[in-house]
């Protein structure tokens, strides 16, 4: 009487499990994107304080 046959399933004891691999490279992801969102508002140059003219109490020679 020949075996009943099994379906195939792959041998890996953690099978379903996400790979660490995977996991890691989706947590970096996630890091570099979240960076890069909140980057501009970091880095952002206050340009109305470079507009201004020069300080009377630092050079009052020029006022």
């Amino acid at each position: 009487m020949p075996s009943p046959k099994t379906p195939d399933v792959p041998s890996t004891p953690d099978f379903g499990k996400p790979d660490v691999n995977r996991r890691r490279a989706l947590v970096k992801l996630g890091l570099a994107v979240g960076a890069a969102y909140i980057a501009p508002t970091v880095l952002s140059i206050d340009r109305s304080a470079r507009a201004m003219g020069p300080s009377c109490a630092v050079n009052p020679t020029k006022c």
